[in-house]
């Protein structure tokens, strides 16, 4: 089996998270898979590059600085293409799958995407498309996050948040919906298969283009982090105050951290939080900022000496960090949310609103897990371990792949 793992970043997010275990794990089943990915960090090769085998940078630095400064009044991105691939596929014996996952985010022109898809189709048959819709980019006229609006519904007409990722200066979504919309409608023509790790991701793409069309494989925990939880040792939780854990990539952004709800804990002083992100607009005698820690393992074994982990984010889809912090044996205490509520059920967790999360934060690691979880708290990990597996979430594509 030939596969082609595309997303805009490599080893940076949820979405390359996901990409990369798929392509990592099929290369140890002994399938040819390969990595293509836009850029790294400003638009250079990415720091994980030579530590992944079959992985190449795609786009110049020049398209993606062009893209980023280019979208925010464009609202698209007007550069970037698969052309040099084509030739390449042409000549592959045998199938090949195209796994798209992040497209957007000043990489590739969509309409030339479209393109290179439908010649490529019409040159090599047995090329198959498969879609991962990471986020909600595939309903909206510009944005990948909905955080709370609705106005997709009814053709993006205003957009309440120019900072809503990707940022804009100019509100063009309204004019762009009907044209993004048109071309994901030619890729399910071409026969490309749409997967999302949520539910509500996939029950608002099949509310516009059809009953059935995207359906659900949820996320697993990846294959480095599979080996650092078997290594991680027990966890020695029993200080002076319960120790809450929060982590953003960017912990100043309200849609992900809930600013005000870790503030109003921070201020009651009974709680020691220690956050993980950049940029930490928290301060106190009872804060511990950990900055971005790019070393999984090192994160992995700071948050297993915590008490609990706070999830606030409002624009989440399939939380990496929930499947990741669950598995660890670390409950988590998650505000309203779909990918909150979506994520805890799997293990049978519920989510709380803001009054509720502040209280339990002063709960102890074994308390929450009987609390949230109605269960012990080795009972409580092991089911996690088991709800969250990587190995299930590979089995569960390559069926996938296979039945196309």
């Amino acid at each position: 089996m030939n596969i082609l793992q595309f997303n805009v970043r490599l080893a940076e997010g949820g979405a390359a998270g996901v990409a990369l275990d798929l392509h990592q794990r099929a290369l140890k089943q002994g399938w040819q898979s390969r990595f293509i990915y836009g850029y790294g960090k400003g638009g250079k090769k990415s720091v994980s590059h030579d530590s992944i085998p079959h992985a190449e940078k795609h786009t110049p630095q020049l398209v993606s600085m062009l893209n980023l400064a280019l979208f925010r009044v464009l609202n698209r991105d007007p550069f970037g293409n698969l052309n040099n691939l084509y030739d390449r596929l042409l000549a592959t014996r045998g199938p090949v799958v195209l796994h798209f996952h992040v497209l957007h985010s000043y990489w590739l022109n969509f309409a030339s995407v479209v393109d290179f898809c439908r010649r490529l189709k019409a040159a090599k048959p047995d090329a198959t498309l498969v879609w991962t819709l990471h986020d909600h980019w595939s309903i909206t006229g510009r944005c990948a996050f909905l955080d709370g609006c609705d106005g997709w519904k009814t053709g993006c007409q205003a957009c309440p948040g120019l900072n809503n990722y990707p940022p804009v200066k100019i509100d063009l979504a309204a004019k762009r919906i009907d044209k993004k919309r048109s071309l994901i409608n030619t890729m399910l023509a071409l026969g490309c298969q749409f997967i999302s790790p949520s539910q509500h991701v996939a029950q608002a793409f099949n509310s516009l283009y059809g009953a059935g069309r995207c359906q659900v494989i949820n996320n697993g925990i990846d294959l480095a982090t599979e080996t650092i939880l078997a290594n991680l040792p027990d966890a020695q939780t029993e200080n002076s105050k319960p120790r809450l854990a929060v982590v953003a990539h960017d912990l100043r952004y309200d849609g992900k951290t809930d600013q005000q709800l870790v503030s109003d804990i921070i201020a009651r002083g009974d709680v020691e939080v220690h956050t993980f992100g950049k940029f930490s607009p928290f301060a106190g005698a009872n804060v511990v900022n950990h900055g971005f820690l790019t070393d999984k393992a090192a994160l992995m074994r700071e948050l297993n000496q915590l008490d609990a982990l706070l999830f606030s984010s409002r624009v989440d889809n399939y939380p990496l960090i929930l499947c990741e912090a669950l598995s660890i044996g670390l409950p988590v205490i998650a505000t309203h949310s779909e990918a909150a509520q979506e994520v805890l059920s799997k293990v049978q967790g519920v989510t709380v609103d803001k009054a509720q999360a502040s209280g339990l934060a002063a709960q102890r690691r074994s308390e929450l897990a009987q609390t949230l979880f109605g269960a012990s708290l080795s009972d409580f990990k092991q089911r996690s371990r088991a709800a969250f597996s990587g190995q299930q979430m590979l089995e569960e594509y390559v069926s996938f792949y296979q039945s196309l």
